[in-house]
């Protein structure tokens, strides 16, 4: 079966459209999770995070000394921009989107929120990567980077 280009350009503005934006405004995620990486990873996959409904959803990773982000937003159908930052501390980063979130109150689209609140780490933009498969695929090589046996901190925001 052949997809045309307007039939791939639905798909596309369908999947990030403002009705989607709408519902996941209202609903959105945030998992923290706690150990060293395996633990978190082995955490991650019994979620049901579905992240291939998402437009934005990011990865917020803090162990001792170590920080890391990931902001995903879904470019075209199977790809993503990832925007990233790694340095010291986090500082409080993750209850400043969670502030967002509940100060939203479902209204605005809330992935586009909460990029407004990285904005200021100066993220470096990945452009063209392709759509990962699951959680793992999306966030491994980041929880893993923090080191074995590492008490880290893992927090997922899905969002839009």
């Amino acid at each position: 079966m052949t997809t045309s280009m307007h039939e791939t350009a639905q798909t596309e503005e369908a999947a990030n459209s403002p009705s989607r934006c709408n519902r996941y405004a209202w609903t959105p995620e945030v998992h923290d999770l706690y150990g060293d990486p395996e633990a978190i990873l082995g955490k991650m996959d019994t979620l049901d995070m579905d992240l291939s409904s998402r437009r934005i959803f990011a990865l917020l990773v803090e162990s001792e000394g170590a920080a890391d982000v990931r902001l995903f937003e879904r470019t075209g159908t199977d790809e993503y921009t990832i925007s990233t930052w790694t340095g010291a501390a986090l500082d409080g980063l993750g209850a400043r989107i969670a502030e967002t979130i509940l100060a939203n109150r479902g209204v605005h689209c809330v992935g586009e929120q909460t990029r407004a609140v990285l904005a200021p780490l100066g993220l470096t933009e990945h452009a063209g990567v392709p759509a990962p498969a699951n959680p793992r695929a999306a966030f491994a090589h980041t929880v893993r980077g923090h080191g074995t046996g590492t008490f880290t901190r893992a927090t997922c925001a899905l969002l839009c």
